[in-house]
């Protein structure tokens, strides 16, 4: 099985080769934005590192077929339980307590941690003791949005994969090879994405128009002047790093569209398209340690302020 993700040629040649060296570190974090493909290597990874083929993954032994079809007994995936937003302690110790149960198809276990980062202090502090002494032949996958979210304890001990999008040329490309959807579509679509190709075929699969409620009555209230229904969309979103960064990328590519369905001429769009523009500074102070309740109150200020004129 070939490398299943676009451009990321470093983070390529680092999985390739600690598979083909069969050196898989015990502890890996894979992080990046939305779309570029987290969950996708995470998956390749550890049916690589249960193929009892010679190639790794090969994608033909019993081992890759059952890792293909999600029940393989030796991969594990830890999600928040249902109808809860954070990893608990209780399920990390119950982690390391399977770890130390021997596998029962492959040589090794795998455990697949998704979005590493809701995983509480007292869980994070708990899975670092199976990180600092793994047992033999155990590999852990941490899959996350945001590295900063996890304890630097528990970042150090891992071997980082970040993933960003492929240039547009090459997401384009990805696309087309993979789908069936016309080039101009696809264009369109990884053009408002920035090549990140997950994003771009949320897009076309639905119809070439991801909607997001909140962006949109985002806009609705910024063309209505309505300061506080903007604010008040924006209460629970402030109260997570990570959401606030994806809302921010979402609101841009919502501006995008709405510019494009009014055309680029007029009064409006000139505003969208100031502010739109004046989102990346915005972006931008989510890498700092910003008050996000004050980052989103001056966003409203600023789009307030441009359409007021």
């Amino acid at each position: 099985m070939s490398f299943p993700l676009a451009g990321n040629a470093r983070v390529k040649d680092a999985v390739t080769s600690m598979i083909s060296l069969r050196r898989i570190p015990h502890a890996i974090l894979i992080d990046g934005d939305k779309g570029t493909g987290r969950h996708t290597l995470a998956r390749y990874i550890a049916q690589a590192a249960v193929c009892g083929g010679e190639n790794a993954p090969c994608g033909e032994c019993r081992s890759c077929r059952v890792a293909k079809s999600g029940a393989h007994p030796d991969i594990t995936f830890i999600s928040p339980e249902e109808g809860k937003k954070f990893i608990n302690v209780g399920q990390i110790r119950t982690l390391r307590a399977e770890a130390f149960v021997k596998p029962h198809m492959s040589k090794r276990r795998v455990f697949v941690i998704n979005t590493a980062e809701v995983m509480n202090e007292s869980a994070q502090n708990a899975f670092l003791k199976v990180l600092e002494e793994p047992p033999e032949g155990v590999i852990f996958i941490l899959v996350s949005l945001s590295a900063s979210e996890l304890l630097e304890t528990v970042v150090s001990r891992c071997t980082r994969l970040s993933l960003v999008p492929p240039d547009i040329n090459t997401a384009v490309s990805y696309i087309a090879e993979n789908t069936g959807y016309g080039s101009e579509l696809i264009a369109a679509a990884a053009e408002e994405t920035g090549g990140n190709i997950g994003a771009a075929l949320g897009i076309l699969s639905d119809g070439g128009g991801e909607k997001s409620d909140t962006v949109e009555k985002f806009i609705d209230y910024m063309l209505a002047g309505d300061q506080g229904k903007m604010l008040a969309l924006t209460a629970d979103i402030e109260k997570s790093r990570i959401d606030s960064e994806i809302f921010i990328k979402e609101l841009k590519a919502g501006l995008a569209r709405r510019i494009r369905k009014i055309g680029m001429t007029g009064d409006t769009a000139a505003k969208l398209s100031e502010f739109y523009y004046s989102l990346s500074e915005f972006e931008a102070s989510l890498a700092t340690n910003i008050n996000l309740g004050l980052l989103f109150c001056a966003a409203v200020c600023r789009a307030a302020e441009i359409y007021s004129r």
